[in-house]
């Protein structure tokens, strides 16, 4: 793209782009200041980053609509132009822990947390015409977060200066991807993933201390790939993503804490598209997560994990195309918490318990080139209460509770050039 397109793009994409040219930490700490994170809906990642793929609720990986697609399944961009999309995803959750047990804090009753966190997040596909397309972004594909008034234990309640109440987790992700069309316009793509994620928490550690991290914050930089295959008919369309287990570096502040990094797992993602008519297309997702693959998160408690399971997710969205102007899209999406009855007391500051979410949400086109989107989540709540028969904690904080749930409402803007 030469200077005079690129100052014909509005201010928005422009300075997305500018951006995207410089290096990797100049561009990222646009990101650090206005992002926040919100509660997750798959393990730690978010239930998505862009205004069109929320609004069918994350399904699609075979219908492709902008540059997030870059990072969902980088074979699809084939079916896409040259782009810039940008989304605001603002997320409303809502926590409640009642800890119990011979340790949990029973004195403050019911524990919230809340809150309103901010997602910015873009990206840009251009075309090279026969030769493919290029794309990628700054995305925020993982997070949580709660901050409780008091502690969950009463050890740390009374005698600990009220800590083992807060935990933040922060992911940014910079994707740069390629994709090819083979002959019978199979796409095919791949993508470097390079991130950085902050960390920071008051927990106990196994020594019924709080950590010598003291909540502050600790920064650790990672790498890992994605995959994608694509193919489209006039009415049907197919498509699948591999994304490989993304490598990270050690918390040297929480080594008290945590044994390993915070590495993110594999995740496998195929779905398809239907048109039963022109203007309406359904889009079904089946989707993988392998959180026992990855010590942090797979591993016994006494291990350095948190005994997580694997997640089996399935998503299915409708994009209705009114007229020229207006699109409606609606989605529902299953996916299985990584947390069992036998590990709630442990998961009190990682409280991912949220299984289903509906989404509603429209895109107005204004003209061929401007498209702005509107998309409205709400997770279903979801509690689980602890068994007592699973590792330390759970047999120290028998019969307590969590539950989460929220709204989220994204707002994206698109720009095709």
């Amino acid at each position: 793209m030469n200077k005079h397109a690129i100052l014909r793009l509005p201010l928005v994409a422009r300075a997305f782009l500018f951006s995207a040219m410089r290096p990797w930490p100049v561009a990222l700490l646009i990101f650090l200041t206005i992002s926040g994170i919100g509660q997750a809906n798959e393990g730690v990642f978010l239930f998505g980053n862009d205004a069109q793929q929320l609004g069918r609720a994350g399904s699609g990986v075979a219908s492709p609509r902008s540059a997030y697609w870059s990072y969902l399944n980088p074979g699809s961009m084939i079916g896409l132009d040259s782009r810039v999309d940008l989304t605001l995803f603002n997320v409303f959750p809502k926590v409640e822990a009642k800890p119990r047990g011979l340790i949990g804090n029973r004195l403050d009753g019911t524990l919230e947390a809340g809150g309103m966190f901010n997602v910015l997040s873009g990206g840009m596909i251009y075309s090279l015409e026969e030769y493919g397309r290029i794309g990628g972004g700054l995305y925020v594909p993982s997070g949580t977060g709660v901050e409780y008034e008091h502690s969950r234990n009463i050890v740390s309640r009374l005698f600990q200066n009220n800590d083992d109440r807060k935990l933040m987790y922060q992911h940014f992700r910079l994707v740069l991807s390629y994709a090819y069309e083979l002959p019978y316009g199979i796409g095919v793509g791949a993508s470097l993933h390079t991130s950085v994620s902050r960390f920071r928490t008051d927990h106990i550690t196994l020594k019924f201390r709080p950590t010598r991290g003291d909540n502050e914050w600790d920064e650790a930089y990672g790498i890992g790939y994605g995959l994608g295959v694509y193919k489209a008919w006039e009415r049907f369309s197919v498509g699948a993503s591999y994304m490989s287990r993304h490598y990270t570096q050690k918390m040297d502040k929480y080594k008290d804490l945590l044994k390993y990094s915070l590495d993110t797992p594999q995740i496998v993602q195929a779905g398809m598209g239907f048109k039963p008519w022109k203007p309406l297309e359904l889009t079904l997702d089946f989707k993988y997560l392998n959180w026992k693959g990855v010590p942090n998160y797979g591993n016994k408690l006494m291990k350095g994990g948190f005994n997580w399971h694997d997640q089996y997710a399935v998503k299915a969205g409708a994009e209705w195309t009114v007229n020229k102007h207006w699109r409606l899209m609606t989605g529902f999406a299953h996916a299985t918490t990584p947390i069992d009855e036998d590990h709630v007391f442990l998961s009190t500051l990682v409280p991912v318990t949220c299984e289903d979410h509906i989404t509603l949400g429209c895109t107005y086109a204004l003209n061929e080139h401007h498209e702005a989107h509107f998309v409205w989540v709400h997770g279903i709540k979801k509690t689980i209460k602890d068994t007592g028969r699973g590792d330390l904690l759970s047999r120290l904080g028998r019969g307590s509770e969590i539950s989460s749930d929220g709204n989220s409402f994204a707002i994206g803007y698109s720009y095709k050039f």
